[in-house]
């Protein structure tokens, strides 16, 4: 796996030759690890801050104060959120760019492939960037209806970003199991190595 990533590193702006199914899957795998740890280590300082005010808030012996400061820091952290998820999306296209036209090209497929998720990466990105401002007036909404007892709105436009973004995967994930082509076609020959 250590050196699919290097390789895959290395290449970055290399969009010729193929790469096989075994070292393309490894590196994918490790962007989502480096996703999750992202996520994590942006997220984590803020949920311990919304904890830590939401037992400070529990003291005086009312929940709903509590759950309401929970709500309310993690409602702020939101908008910055959404800009973290920008920056990893942009991060994801940089990394995975180059590797997915050569996955492409070691199943036969034309790298021009690349367009339809990259474009609906852009799309889930332009979405993401819109509801940025209006993100914590819907999310206020949603916490006082459940609070005071009644369903939130459903947020369609939300769903269908959600949708868009797991298309994305789900597009990347079809190529890269795809089968080698073991013979040499257009883009070279196979590149069997890890």
């Amino acid at each position: 796996m250590a050196g699919a990533i290097g390789y895959s590193l290395k290449n970055l702006t290399n969009f010729n030759g193929r790469d096989g199914r075994k070292r393309f899957l490894s590196y994918f795998l490790f962007v989502v690890i480096l996703n999750l740890v992202l996520y994590l280590a942006a997220s984590i300082p803020t949920i311990m801050a919304a904890m830590d005010a939401g037992i400070e808030a529990a003291k005086t012996g009312d929940n709903s104060t509590a759950e309401t400061a929970i709500m309310n820091h993690m409602i702020d952290f939101a908008g910055t959120l959404v800009w973290i998820s920008l920056g990893i999306a942009l991060l994801n296209i940089v990394l995975l760019s180059a590797a997915f036209v050569r996955r492409a090209h070691d199943t036969g497929l034309p790298g021009l492939l690349l367009a339809i998720p990259l474009g609906l990466q852009l799309v889930w990105m332009f979405f993401a960037y819109r509801q940025l401002d209006g993100l914590q007036a819907t999310m206020r909404a949603a916490v006082d209806a459940q609070m005071a007892g009644q369903s939130p709105e459903v947020q369609t436009g939300m769903i269908a970003q959600d949708l868009i973004g797991w298309l994305v995967v789900i597009i990347v994930l079809v190529i890269g199991f795809l089968k080698t082509q073991r013979s040499e076609n257009q883009y070279g020959g196979p590149n069997l190595k890890p």
